[in-house]
């Protein structure tokens, strides 16, 4: 009858010791709410915080969702003021082959 009491009592140690380890593991910070390209576009100042945030510390947000938005947002916004308008003639509207 010991021996049961004793098995018992190891495998109850081993659970608490279990739970207890794996319950520090859900300790992360919250994560930020996940914003659009669309949503940087539109927002140009949150859209160059997130910018200059990004790129001080590269290594550990820089990959993140919010980033590569920004990112993308900000080419979307530097490509439209770098190239030309239409009434100046130098975007043409792409044409599509003929289906034959």
């Amino acid at each position: 009858m010991n021996t049961k009491k004793t098995v018992t009592a190891i495998f109850m140690a081993v659970g608490v010791l279990l739970i207890t380890t794996l319950g520090g593991c859900e300790t992360h910070a919250p994560q930020e709410e996940v914003r659009s390209v669309d949503w940087y576009e539109a927002n140009d100042a949150e859209r160059a915080a997130k910018l200059s945030e990004c790129k001080t510390s590269p290594r550990s947000i820089d990959a993140t969702p919010n980033c590569v938005n920004a990112s993308r947002a900000e080419n979307n916004a530097r490509a439209n003021t770098q190239w030309g308008t239409s009434s100046e003639g130098v975007r043409t509207v792409p044409t599509l082959p003929s289906p034959n």
